[in-house]
């Protein structure tokens, strides 16, 4: 029987929303981004723990903001300094056997309990699976701020969270020696030659990184949650 374990990263410090807070403590319809996260985790019921990773400073801060939410083998721990060091730090906090993995971005709090069902479904079948959506929008390659080539846009996917694969890859990406930037969960599988299995998401799983995403965000949520109740 595999288990499943949860990973919300929510270690950075949004300084592109020039907020005095990390961008995970403002608020949406009242309340915290990261409880809407993490209470949309938890709605899915079948987490065998969620680990939520947190700025070393805002660990408090956190745990205040949490604890409602959490059982007692949920974990929040410290981040790192990069999303793929935190990432590390939360695959530390449990060890594995024939499990599943879900690693999910803090600041993207309009997932739903489907979409986690069908990531989960498919990392049984393939290994490993993110959330995507089509690219719509003409794709460009620019040189000195000009259009230098149009990308077809036919195979063209957005990556979004939340991404899940299965623990027997885990020693294969430990040994990954880092070559290049490891940005998220399809950039580091990709260097052990895993092709990860997209599943389509929602259309409001947006991630909070500006000031009109949050405003973007509160407008979102009636919309969402209508979505959910269907």
């Amino acid at each position: 029987m595999n288990s499943v374990y949860g990973i919300i990263l929510s270690g950075g410090l949004g300084k592109r929303m020039n907020s005095e807070i990390p961008k995970q403590f403002l608020k949406i319809n009242g309340e915290s981004i990261i409880r809407h996260t993490v209470r949309n985790f938890k709605n899915w019921g079948l987490f065998k723990n969620i680990v939520i990773v947190a700025p070393e400073d805002y660990l408090e801060q956190t745990e205040s903001e949490l604890s409602d939410l959490l059982e007692n083998n949920d974990r929040i721990i410290e981040g790192g300094q990069t999303r793929h060091e935190s990432t590390l730090k939360g695959l530390s906090a449990n060890s594995y056997e024939n499990d599943i993995i879900v690693i999910h971005d803090g600041a993207r709090p309009f997932v739903t309990s489907k979409e986690i069902d069908e990531i989960t479904n498919s990392v049984l079948e393939f290994g490993a699976s993110s959330l995507s959506e089509k690219v719509s929008e003409t794709l460009v390659s620019s040189l000195n701020n000009k259009v230098n080539t149009i990308i077809n846009r036919d195979n063209a996917f957005a990556i979004k969270t939340p991404q899940a694969f299965h623990s027997s890859l885990l020693k294969s990406l430990l040994e990954v020696k880092q070559v290049s930037e490891i940005t998220d969960l399809c950039t580091w599988l990709i260097q052990i030659g895993i092709k990860v299995s997209l599943i389509e998401s929602n259309p409001y799983n947006i991630k909070i990184t500006t000031k009109e995403d949050l405003t973007k965000a509160e407008y979102y949520f009636s919309l969402f949650s209508k979505q959910e109740q269907l």
